[in-house]
């Protein structure tokens, strides 16, 4: 093994640690392989499949899961990094099907990154991080979901990265604030100076700065494990600067995109959706408590927010474990009852 081959391999490894900022596809118990409509199948679900074209271009699926009682509100649930919506349906009592059962519509939507979404009409298909996924991914569904329900407004769930596109969308299109019923997000990956992924992050910046001609080879990689180069690259960047801000393309890129020598923070003061609850694990370090708490007190200054902690989870034991679904899932669906 040349010695090149063997850093591009120790480096994915520790991305692959770093692409954990999901995890869900990679717990226990969750098959992969398994489609979104596999699950609803097996669970004989009423169901309809969309596709949902972003003003940008890409194709995404959607899926309409309808109750058998009578249909008190929408949600869309969005998943996370290296994930599609099968993802909610790994179990049996999964957070969907507690939600039908309280006659919640339900929408499962499908990033760009998904591989349940149909593609792109770009030159750069891979070109986008979780910014794109809120700016153009979310308000595609939401209006999607909104206009085919016939309701005004939408319970909005997001696991990990979905919880971090959810926080770009109502920060910099404050707009949709209003179509917002509650906002639930699960482990949100937002602020990220505590989290324990820094080596992986520092490694990574290593390699870029140092050893520019193995970044074709891991990038290849990180794309063979479900993810694009700029998703993690933009996580990486919220580990070492410890803020919540866009993409930094460098300082001649930033000032050409920006107008200023570093990208803007996130507007977080402009998110007016009132309730949000930040649901996280005492034993998370993908997003640690205190993180989650930073993030807490900033929305706070401008909405009602509530912190909710799982002592014993991880940050994968959200989605997929069987105790998500006895401890997480009916204090979610308690919130959107009311």
């Amino acid at each position: 093994m040349s010695r090149s081959v063997g850093i591009v391999q120790v480096v994915l490894s520790l991305l692959l640690v770093l692409a954990s900022i999901d995890a869900g596809s990679a717990a226990k118990g969750v098959n992969s392989k398994i489609s979104t409509e596999d699950h609803i199948r097996r669970y004989k679900i009423n169901s309809e499949r969309y596709r949902v074209t972003t003003s940008d271009g890409y194709d995404l699926a959607a899926f309409r899961l309808r109750p058998t009682v009578p249909i008190r509100g929408v949600a869309l649930l969005q998943h996370g990094i290296r994930q599609s919506s099968a993802d909610w349906l790994v179990q049996y009592a999964n957070l969907p099907a507690q939600l039908l059962d309280i006659g919640i519509e339900v929408w499962l939507g499908d990033s760009r990154a998904s591989p349940e979404s149909l593609g792109n009409r770009t030159a750069d298909p891979w070109a986008f991080s979780f910014h794109e996924i809120g700016m153009y991914d979310l308000p595609a569904l939401i209006d999607a979901a909104l206009q085919i329900s016939k309701f005004k407004r939408i319970h909005l769930v997001g696991y990990s990265e979905g919880s971090t596109a959810a926080l770009v969308l109502l920060s910099e299109l404050p707009s949709y604030n209003a179509k917002i019923a509650s906002l639930n997000l699960i482990a949100p990956a937002a602020y990220m100076s505590n989290s324990d992924q820094r080596l992986a992050a520092e490694l990574y910046t290593n390699v870029r700065n140092f050893l520019p001609f193995l970044l074709p080879k891991l990038n290849a990689g990180v794309q063979a494990i479900g993810s694009t180069p700029k998703q993690l690259d933009h996580y990486r960047q919220l580990i070492l600067s410890g803020c919540f801000r866009q993409y930094d393309y460098g300082t001649a890129k930033n000032v050409q995109r920006y107008g200023t020598r570093t990208p803007p923070e996130y507007q977080l003061a402009k998110i007016s959706t009132s309730p949000v609850i930040l649901h996280y694990g005492g034993r998370d370090g993908v997003v640690s408590p205190r993180d989650v708490q930073r993030l807490g007190q900033q929305l706070s200054r401008t909405t009602k927010v509530r912190l909710v902690s799982y002592e014993q989870f991880a940050h994968r034991d959200f989605l997929g474990p069987k105790k998500a679904t006895i401890e997480v899932y009916p204090k979610i669906a308690a919130i959107i009852a009311k």
